[in-house]
């Protein structure tokens, strides 16, 4: 009730955003007020057509067993669709409410809901993380002093990478994990090189934890889940498993058989900041209303701006390779970054327990799209590029002519 109660807040425009979703060849729901407020346009409209038909056949091609895809365009919701099935075993079709795991999109969350925060004066991006958590030490004591909270999400914190992701995945609780930090040799300075995290960043939680009194969980429904309607939506193995309507992950298994379905395990959700929110596809588009300044209630663009901003470089073509010339991405606070040759895109991805999802969003083009699969292929990589070179504004050169497909 409470949830229910907290979305009638959300401003007007995301409101009408959500009640005037159409996809191609939907018409709009017959009781919204302001259904003929707003029409796709016939250019959006046949390129979301197509999209749907290219991205069908690209999972039917790798044997993909379920997902669902939601897109933003201009502070609207413009397409959420479900495809194939939750579970090969079952053949129920996966439709917009289908919940899946979104292992490291999950991050994101986290940094968001820290510049709620910030904005409610509870926390500093500046701050020292040990001022608000005594049990946070590092092998070096002055390192341990200068190590702010925009180092913790950026991972730049001077811890080597994946510093304890085995005791995460082990089952351990973060209360367990931090404290042994301090006995891991460091590789730099704070702020001097990235090394990606999932314990170290998950000790996020308990600095917001111990400066509201509340939980993690609790913070992320009355912030986030409940202000913008994300009704489907949780952060724990019990919250998908009473689910209805959940799609089960996958691993492959052979030619013959494919991807066959197997149990969600509990695996992050000890640090859910990592790895550990469920959500559908329609509460993703809601996400990326927020995303892209649509949510003024819940966060100002400002602060979105500074999470936004990137803190480090990342030295390698694993996060660009699918882009067109794009040779370099950096991390900022929760999400990584790239410049699609003059188009800021922001974007996450995530793999965890059979599950893999993708979000990415450019800010200035007020566009986004979330992919969410039933299991680990990197098809939702090879649709994103195609996506954002269509959106990418006129004045920069189209870097697709002369491309096959």
């Amino acid at each position: 009730m409470n949830r229910i109660f907290s979305a009638l807040l959300l401003p007007i425009v995301i409101l009408a955003s959500y009640l005037a979703f159409a996809s191609p060849g939907t018409e709009p729901p017959a009781n919204d007020p302001e259904s003929d407020e707003w029409v796709m346009d016939d250019e959006l409209a046949a390129y979301l057509n197509q999209f749907e038909k290219d991205f069908k056949e690209g999972l039917d091609g790798k044997r993909i067993p379920g997902a669902a895809v939601a897109i933003v365009k201009d502070g609207r919701v413009v397409f959420q669709k479900g495809f194939g099935v939750k579970d090969t075993g079952s053949e129920e079709p996966v439709n917009e409410h289908t919940v899946f795991r979104l292992g490291s999109v999950s991050k994101g969350f986290a940094s968001v809901l820290t510049g709620v925060l910030v904005e409610e004066g509870l926390v500093d991006w500046d701050d020292s993380v040990s001022d608000y958590l005594d049990e946070f030490r590092l092998n070096d004591p002055e390192q341990t002093e200068r190590v702010q909270v925009r180092h913790l999400l950026s991972h730049t914190s001077g811890l080597p990478r994946h510093a304890y992701t085995n005791l995460v995945e082990d089952g351990l609780s973060l209360e367990r994990i931090i404290p042994r930090f301090e006995s891991v040799p460091l590789i730099s300075r704070e702020g001097e090189q990235i090394a990606y995290q999932n314990a170290a960043y998950s000790t996020i939680e308990k600095v917001l934890e111990g400066q509201t009194g509340s939980d993690f969980n609790t913070l992320l429904e009355q912030k986030l889940f409940g202000p913008l309607g994300m009704d489907f939506a949780s952060a724990t193995r019990e919250g998908i498993q009473s689910s209805e309507n959940r799609t089960l992950p996958h691993i492959y298994h052979s030619r013959r058989r494919g991807y066959v379905p197997v149990s969600i395990t509990g695996k992050y959700y000890n640090a859910v900041s990592s790895g550990g929110i469920n959500a559908s596809a329609s509460d993703m588009g809601k996400w990326m209303l927020l995303l892209t300044g649509n949510a003024p209630d819940v966060i100002s663009n400002e602060t979105l701006d500074e999470i936004f901003n990137p803190l480090a470089d990342i030295n390698n073509r694993r996060f660009s390779r699918h882009w067109n010339g794009v040779n370099r991405s950096h991390y900022a606070m929760g999400w990584r970054v790239l410049d699609n040759h003059g188009q800021k895109v922001v974007y996450h991805g995530g793999y965890v327990n059979g599950y893999r999802s993708e979000i990415a969003f450019a800010p200035a083009d007020g566009v986004g799209i979330c992919i969410l699969i039933n299991t680990s292929s990197s098809y939702p990589l090879e649709v994103i590029p195609d996506f954002f070179n269509y959106f990418r504004n006129e004045d920069i050169p189209d870097y697709r002519k002369g491309q096959a497909g």
